[in-house]
């Protein structure tokens, strides 16, 4: 019997100890660190996008002095030969219009979502290497290392639509890169 006593004592003392120490769980924490978050503009941000400089850099506004890129077909932005916009029931393809970079300190897949705008369906993005009959950039398309870059061609089609003189077809484009 004294054996008995002794164990069921042991027992009891261990699992006393062991509400005594606790788990070391915890139910809340707060805690205040230092931290320092930049806006940068386009060009010099982690997700860099500035326009190519080519052909097309008339259709690209703040390039190249760090702000925000803006990519611009409509009346506002006319050509010096007359043009405002793009032809209705036609197919517009304009080549290596901008450049996105990753410059930041890992792989990125990015990709990109459209809003606003009678039809935004119609105005596609390519990156480097597709054709305009390949797969546009959606949600996250392409993979760029750290330094990596893709140029970005763009193509309206609107052919069979019922779009015309005056109709906005896309309001913006919003960027998303997210580390592999």
């Amino acid at each position: 019997m004294q054996r008995r006593k002794f164990i069921a004592g042991v027992g009891s003392l261990a699992a006393g100890a062991a509400a005594a120490t606790g788990t070391g769980a915890f139910t809340s924490v707060t805690a205040t660190r230092n931290v320092d978050v930049e806006v940068a503009g386009d060009a010099s941000a982690y997700l860099r996008l500035e326009g190519t400089g080519g052909d097309n850099s008339h259709y690209v506004t703040s390039d190249g002095n760090g702000s925000t890129l803006s990519i611009d077909l409509d009346s506002s932005n006319s050509t010096d030969k007359g043009g405002t916009g793009v032809n209705p029931d036609a197919v517009t393809q304009l080549d290596d219009v901008f450049t996105i970079e990753n410059q930041g300190t890992q792989e990125v897949n990015v990709g990109l979502s459209k809003t606003g705008g009678t039809a935004p369906s119609l105005v596609k993005f390519y990156p480097e290497g597709e054709s305009y009959d390949g797969s546009p950039l959606s949600s996250t398309d392409v993979t760029l290392g750290t330094g990596a870059s893709t140029k970005v061609s763009i193509e309206i089609d609107t052919e069979g639509d019922s779009v015309g003189d005056g109709d906005k077809l896309l309001d913006s484009v919003t960027f998303n890169a997210d580390a592999t």
